[in-house]
């Protein structure tokens, strides 16, 4: 029974970016890896005619990964995934479910449904 919570991205970035992008990401995953209830992270890239950069963390417990979301950490995040040359795809798997950018809209907003 996989039970993980989970933050996955994938999105394609120029392959000047992958250097600067890279980068941020490995001190972004260092930090994560500091947090209560942080499981694992880690990046994967595959280099082509594009380059699609793979990103994913898990946590211990929904709540852990609210926190996360919440965080400038998370921004940071959001604002390299900007660089993307499409639409990048995100999930989060919780216990309800897989759920797409309305769930970190729904944390960050403080919305409830």
């Amino acid at each position: 029974m996989d039970t993980a919570i989970r933050m996955r991205l994938r999105w394609f970035v120029p392959p000047h970016e992958l250097g600067p992008v890279s980068s941020a990401l490995n001190t972004l995953m260092v930090a994560a890896r500091g947090q209560p209830g942080c499981v694992t992270c880690h990046l994967s890239t595959e280099v082509g005619v594009r380059v699609e950069l793979r990103y994913v963390e898990e946590w211990k417990a929904e709540e852990d990964l609210k926190t996360q979301v919440r965080s400038s950490r998370f921004s940071r995040i959001a604002e390299l995934m900007e660089r993307a040359t499409e639409f990048p795809e995100i999930e989060f798997s919780v216990p309800g479910g897989t759920r797409g950018i309305d769930y970190a809209e729904e944390v960050r907003g403080g919305g409830s449904t």
